[in-house]
């Protein structure tokens, strides 16, 4: 990170750059009526365009947000001298999904010309820039969703054993949670920037399908993680509770034989313990998470809705 300077710049900054190319170079003039190719062209610069400075934007928010995460939990374990450590294998980790990440993006594109039968000699200035980035932006892509599951698991594998006791535990799970809600209610946002590829486009009965299902696989790829962590926050939940009741079980006792002074102190103690303990689970999402997860996945269908009201006030002109 410099110093002074914002996350949001440099992906701000590829996206108005690559604008500005797809617009000196034609893919960006205005399509007439009926153009289906100059229309697909124009979509695709600006889609493409919009979504590679959003998941360049992503990654950075993500890997902030994965250090303060790591920082939160190394603190909890007075383990802060491992983050240099920690960091290391990450970032070794990063660098395999760059690698791994642009092998994938050069091969979607290759076959995607391929199929497209853009492999030719002579070919429009626009469309070879538009091929051209159209590497960087599935390489973002791909890296996003690659980091997306890697730095929880990391952190639930690597981290997470050196928890200490049930209740560090139990919020170092909690911690991991709302960082995955977190990237996942990011990258759900991306799904809003899609409409722009269907405008002033007919969207066939395929489409919305095909549409439909890779939203719906994203969607459970992205939030998979977080339901795990989920379900294994209230497993060992429901454990630490049940050993808490038998401590208690086991100081009744005691004090009900006399064998120590201090027992009552001891349940009380465990008793407030437990009612902590169960009061996590009510906090796992607050509202305002579960706000904002339902503000998310409502965009989506709202963004199609605003593609739609676009088309209309596109072609008002005509009808006067």
């Amino acid at each position: 990170m410099q110093k002074g300077v914002s996350i949001g710049f440099f992906p701000l900054l590829a996206t108005l750059i690559l604008l500005s190319v797809h617009y000196f170079t034609g893919a960006l003039d205005w399509p007439g009526v009926g153009e289906v190719r100059a229309q697909r062209d124009f979509n695709s610069a600006i889609g493409m365009s919009l979504l590679t400075g959003y998941f360049w934007f992503a990654l950075r928010l993500m890997h902030q947000n994965v250090a303060s995460t790591l920082i939160s939990l190394l603190v909890k374990t007075n383990q802060l001298s491992q983050f240099s450590s920690h960091r290391s294998e990450l970032s070794l980790e990063f660098k395999h999904h760059i690698f791994n990440a642009i092998i994938i993006s050069i091969m979607i594109t290759i076959v995607y010309c391929m199929f497209e039968g853009l492999v030719t000699v002579k070919q429009e200035i626009h469309v070879l820039f538009l091929t051209a980035t159209a590497v960087p932006f599935w390489f973002l892509a791909i890296l996003f969703l690659f980091q997306i599951s890697s730095n929880i698991k990391y952190l639930t594998k690597k981290v997470l054993p050196h928890a200490g006791g049930n209740i560090d535990r139990l919020k170092s799970i909690m911690t991991i949670l709302k960082l995955g809600t977190t990237n996942s209610i990011f990258a759900m946002g991306a799904l809003t920037i899609f409409p722009i590829f269907w405008l002033k486009k007919d969207i066939p009965s395929i489409d919305v399908l095909v549409v439909t299902f890779f939203t719906g696989v994203v969607g459970f790829y992205l939030f998979w993680p977080v339901i795990k962590l989920k379900k294994r926050l209230e497993d060992e939940q429901k454990e630490v509770v049940l050993i808490l009741e038998e401590h208690i079980e086991d100081g009744i006792k005691r004090c009900a034989k006399q064998q120590e002074s201090v027992t009552a102190v001891s349940i009380e103690q465990l008793e407030s313990e437990k009612e902590r303990v169960l009061k996590m689970g009510a906090r796992i999402f607050a509202p305002r998470d579960k706000a904002r997860v339902a503000a998310c996945l409502a965009l989506i269908p709202i963004s199609w809705v605003l593609l739609f009201v676009v088309e209309w006030l596109i072609q008002l002109p005509r009808y006067h």
